[in-house]
C-alpha cells in the first residue's frame, strides 16, 4: 500500500496536538511538514500546517495548506472553516464569506461556522443577517464568550448599544479577562458617553495586557478624544506602533494629537505614514453588491463635515481619501473607486490653505463632485454674511474678518468700522463655540484678542434673539439640493445656545418643543419663513450644508451661520431617541443625493 493511504500513527497525531497546544509553531510546521511528505492525503499534517501558518501571520502560506484541506475533505465543515479565516485576514472577503457559509451548509448545528459568518457580515455593512447569525451560534452555544462578543459588535453597529453592552457583559461573565470583549465593552460605553467607565474598561485591558498594541491604541484614542491629556495618550499611541507598525488607525490619531500640539510637521508624517499603509480607507455597502463607489476627501488641515452618521451603512462602497501637502496621489486608483466624490473639507478659513489642493484634485479626478471645494472657499463668515443681505424677513449680523493686531489696536481706540458693544468675537475657522465670546468692554477684546495674537478674528453684531420667557432658542436647518430639513432646536438659558451645553436632557417641556418643532416645522417657520430659509441655502451654493438660526421678537430671522461644518447624528440615549425618525429623513436624501449625483442629476 502507498505511503499517501496509510493510517497515520498516532504516535505521529499526538506529537502534532501536542505541538499546538504549546503553541511552538515552528515546529509545528517542520512537523507537519513530515507528515504531508510522508501521507499526502491525510488531513491532520496540512491542518496542521495551515493552522500553524495562520497563528504566525503567514497567510498565504495558511491559505494554501488549508486549501489542500478543503480539497481532500470537502464535506467537512471545519476546513472551510479555517480557510474562511485565513482568507478573511488578507481581504479576500468575498471568498471567506462563501468558505464560511459552506462550514455553514455542511455544518448547520456548528456555532462557530455561524459565529464567524455572522463576525464577517458585520463587517461587511450587512448587520441584520450577522445578527441572525450570532443569535444562532448563541442560541446553539450560550457558553460562548467569543459568540457572544461578536454579536455584540453587530448590535454596536445597529445601534442598539444597550443591548451590546449586556452581549459583551455576558462574554466577559464567561471568561473574564477576554481582551477583545472588555475593549469592546469600553467601545460601547465610550459611545453611550460614560466617558469614565469607557476609560476604566480600557485601562483594564493595558493592564491585563500590557503588550497589547489594540488596547493601548483604544486608550490612547480615547484619551484623545477627550483632549484631558494629550501626553499620555501620545504615549500609549506611540507604545501601540512599536508593537504593530502597521496598524494605520494609530498613526491617524497619533497625527492628531501631534496637530493639537502644533506639531506640524510630524503630524504630517504620521498621516502620511497612515495612508502609506492604507491609501484609501474603504466602508463596503451594507449588501451584497453596492450599487456604486464614492470617494470621500478629507484632510488633517482643515475641519470637514462630520459624515460618520450621514454616509453610515449605505447601499454604496465609501472610500475615504486624506488630502496631504506634498503626497503623492494615485489617481488611477481614485478614478476607480470614484463614480462621485464627496468634498468633506468644508471649513473656508483654516481650509485656505489646502482647498486649492483638493480643488486641484478634484478637476484632475474629473467626476461628478458635491460640494466642490470651488464652493467651499465661498463659505466664510463674511462672505456668508454678505450673501444673505437683503433677503426679507432675516436679521443678517454685520460680520467683518480682521487680524489680531488690527483689531488689538481698533480695540484700544475704543472704535472698529462702525460696530457698537456689546459685540461677538471669535477666532476664524472654530465651531463648537471655541474661542467665542460676547464682549462689553473694549478692554475685554485686548484681553482676548492676547491668547491668540497672530490669528485672525471675526467681528459679528449682536442681535439679541432672547424669547419672551427668557430662553434663547437655536434651530438648525439641514439643507439637502432644494430640500429643508428640521434637525434640532437647543433651549438654553444663555446666549450662547449649542445642544450640549443645554439643560434639556433634564426638562421635559424643551424636549416636547423640541419634538413639536421636527413633527411640524411650520409651527416655527411660516411660508415666508421656509422660503428665506430656502433662499439662504441656494445663496450658499452648495449642496449639502446648514444653517444656524433663531427667531427675534419681531419674528425675522436672526443667521447665526451657514455652511457645511454642521453635525447630523443619531441619538444614543432614550431621553432623545424621538428625534431619530426625522434624522433619518436627512440621511435618505443624503443618500439619494449622492446616488442621483453619480449620474449627472441634481436630487
Amino acid at each position: 500500500m502507498r505511503n499517501g493511504t496509510r493510517v497515520l500513527p498516532v504516535a505521529v497525531a499526538t506529537e502534532l496536538v501536542a505541538l499546538y497546544s504549546a503553541g511552538k509553531w515552528a515546529q509545528l510546521v517542520s512537523a507537519a511538514d513530515r507528515v504531508t511528505e510522508r501521507y499526502p492525503r491525510h488531513l491532520l499534517g496540512w491542518q496542521a500546517s495551515g493552522k500553524a501558518f495562520f497563528q504566525m501571520g503567514k497567510m498565504p502560506e495558511a491559505i494554501d495548506k488549508l486549501s489542500r484541506v478543503v480539497r481532500l475533505a470537502p464535506d467537512e465543515a471545519d476546513g472551510y472553516n479555517d480557510l474562511g479565516n485565513a482568507l478573511h485576514a488578507v481581504g479576500r472577503t468575498d471568498e471567506a464569506v462563501a468558505s464560511y457559509r459552506r462550514a455553514v451548509e455542511l455544518s448547520p448545528n456548528s456555532p462557530e461556522a455561524h459565529s464567524n459568518l455572522g463576525r464577517i457580515l458585520c463587517g461587511l455593512g450587512r448587520f441584520e443577517a450577522a445578527a441572525d447569525c450570532g443569535q444562532r451560534a448563541i442560541d446553539l452555544d450560550p457558553a460562548s464568550f467569543i459568540a457572544h462578543n461578536n454579536l455584540g459588535n453587530t448590535l454596536r453597529e445597529l445601534a442598539r448599544l444597550d443591548e451590546a453592552e449586556a452581549c459583551y457583559r455576558r462574554s466577559l461573565a464567561l471568561k473574564p479577562d477576554y481582551i477583545e470583549a472588555i475593549i469592546n465593552l469600553g467601545s460601547v460605553l465610550g459611545d453611550l458617553g460614560r466617558w469614565a467607565e469607557a476609560k476604566a474598561a480600557y485601562r483594564l485591558a493595558v493592564q491585563i495586557s500590557p503588550h497589547s498594541g489594540v488596547a493601548l491604541n483604544s486608550l490612547g484614542r480615547l484619551l484623545s478624544r477627550l483632549t484631558e491629556d494629550d501626553d499620555e495618550a501620545e504615549r500609549c499611541l506611540q507604545q501601540a506602533i512599536a508593537l504593530n507598525t502597521y496598524d494605520n488607525n494609530t498613526y491617524v490619531e497619533l497625527g492628531n494629537i501631534l496637530m493639537r500640539k502644533h506639531q506640524t510637521d510630524a503630524a504630517l508624517a504620521s498621516f502620511r505614514r497612515a495612508q502609506e499603509l492604507q491609501p484609501l480607507i474603504t466602508w463596503r455597502a451594507n449588501q451584497e453588491k453596492a450599487d456604486f463607489s464614492a470617494v470621500f476627501l478629507d484632510t488633517p488641515l482643515a475641519g470637514s463635515t462630520p459624515v460618520t452618521y450621514l454616509a453610515g451603512r449605505a447601499s454604496y462602497d465609501r472610500h475615504f481619501h486624506c488630502v496631504i501637502p506634498d503626497t503623492q496621489v494615485d489617481l488611477d486608483l481614485l478614478r476607480g473607486k470614484a463614480d462621485v466624490v464627496f468634498n468633506m473639507i468644508c471649513n473656508a478659513d483654516d481650509g485656505r490653505d489646502i482647498l486649492p489642493q483638493a480643488l486641484e484634485l478634484v478637476e484632475r479626478l474629473g467626476r461628478p463632485v458635491i460640494n466642490h471645494p470651488k464652493l467651499i472657499m465661498g463659505t466664510d463668515r463674511e462672505t456668508i454674511a454678505r450673501r444673505f443681505a437683503g433677503i426679507p424677513g432675516c436679521v443678517i449680523p454685520r460680520t467683518i474678518r480682521v487680524a489680531g493686531p488690527v483689531l488689538t489696536e481698533a480695540a484700544m481706540n475704543r472704535q472698529f468700522a462702525g460696530f457698537s458693544l456689546p459685540l461677538l468675537v471669535r477666532v476664524a475657522g472654530t465651531h463648537g463655540g471655541d474661542d467665542f465670546d460676547k464682549v462689553d468692554d473694549w478692554e475685554d477684546i485686548v484681553d482676548f484678542v492676547a491668547e491668540n495674537p497672530e490669528a485672525a478674528y471675526y467681528i459679528i453684531e449682536y442681535v439679541n434673539y432672547r424669547s419672551d420667557d427668557g430662553f434663547f432658542r437655536k434651530y438648525r436647518v439641514i439643507f439637502i439640493d432644494d430640500k429643508i430639513f428640521p434637525y434640532h432646536l437647543a433651549i438654553h438659558d444663555d446666549w450662547k445656545v449649542h445642544h450640549f451645553r443645554t439643560d434639556m436632557a433634564n426638562q421635559e417641556w424643551m424636549r416636547k418643543e423640541e419634538e413639536r418643532y421636527l413633527q411640524d416645522m411650520g409651527s416655527v417657520f411660516n411660508p415666508a419663513h421656509q422660503d428665506a430659509l430656502r433662499a439662504m441655502a441656494k445663496a450658499t451654493e452648495l449642496d449639502y450644508g446648514g444653517i444656524d438660526c433663531g427667531l427675534d421678537r419681531d419674528g425675522r430671522i436672526v443667521v447665526f451661520e451657514a455652511n457645511a461644518s454642521m453635525l447630523v447624528h443619531d441619538e444614543k440615549t432614550a431621553d432623545f431617541a424621538y428625534k431619530n425618525p426625522y434624522i433619518a429623513r436627512i440621511k435618505q436624501a443624503f443618500d439619494t443625493m449622492v446616488s442621483s449625483r453619480r449620474m449627472g442629476g441634481r436630487g
